[in-house]
């Protein structure tokens, strides 16, 4: 059987323990020193990494590394800078964001989730979206439950629309469960708003037949989001009164 190599470290210390002192001490003690300066260089090497210099790779060469193709220094400032460069592109983006959400509040309410969702479409950083929205809330800018409010308020106004779709359309919005129950709880009168509707239809659609109106009238309720009892009943009502 071949017998294994001796490993070349241990080789060099046994030759120099067995040569004797004199003539080859100069060449015995030279492995030991290589050694020394070597484990100084590294000692030194480590410690300038952990103090962020530059010199880094340059001493690692100098010491028997290969330098890599790309610069060192260049290297090791552009990984100093990835932090910056993430704080410019935020700062940028936060701005722009601040910016686009200010005209979109002038224009009119938004609830939170429907700014953050238009934002985002527009391809600013999620982060600072959100750091926005939360400003944008803790400064009253943005009130999810007044919105919800005035946004009852105004559409059952203008656009006689149901509780349902009334529900319907601030689910859209992004709004929570709570806010949106808090902000129809109050609302009544479903059926005399059906009848608005149906009366203004039945008006606009006389001289139709019988069943042209009626099919017209129940599909306007049914798009305001009306029960179908009540659509039925005002339809009926209102035709029959001509």
């Amino acid at each position: 059987m071949t017998s294994k190599s001796p490993d070349p470290i241990e080789r060099d210390s046994q030759l120099a323990e067995s040569r004797p002192l004199g003539g080859d001490s100069a060449r015995s003690d030279a492995p030991r020193t290589k050694l020394a300066e070597l484990r100084e260089a590294i000692t030194e090497i480590d410690q300038r990494h952990a103090e962020g210099g530059t010199g880094y790779f340059s001493d690692a060469a100098s010491v028997g590394e290969s330098p890599s193709s790309t610069d060192a220094s260049t290297f090791v400032g552009a990984l100093s800078f990835d932090d910056e460069d993430e704080s410019e592109d935020f700062d940028a983006s936060y701005a722009k964001a601040k910016k686009t959400a200010m005209n979109m509040l002038a224009m009119r309410d938004h609830a939170s989730g429907e700014l953050r969702d238009k934002l985002l479409k527009r391809d600013f950083l999620p982060e600072a979206v959100d750091e926005l929205i939360a400003k944008l809330q803790k400064s009253r800018l943005l009130d999810d439950e007044e919105f919800a409010h005035r946004y009852v308020r105004a559409h059952r106004e203008r656009r006689k629309l149901s509780r349902t779709a009334l529900k319907r359309e601030l689910n859209k919005k992004g709004l929570s469960a709570d806010i949106i129950s808090g902000a129809v709880e109050d609302v009544d009168g479903e059926e005399d708003l059906a009848r608005q509707v149906a009366e203004k239809k039945a008006a606009s659609s006389r001289g139709l037949d019988y069943e042209v109106r009626e099919r017209r009238i129940l599909g306007m309720l049914a798009r305001r989001g009306f029960a179908s009892s009540v659509c039925l009943k005002v339809t009926r009502e209102v035709l029959a009164e001509g």
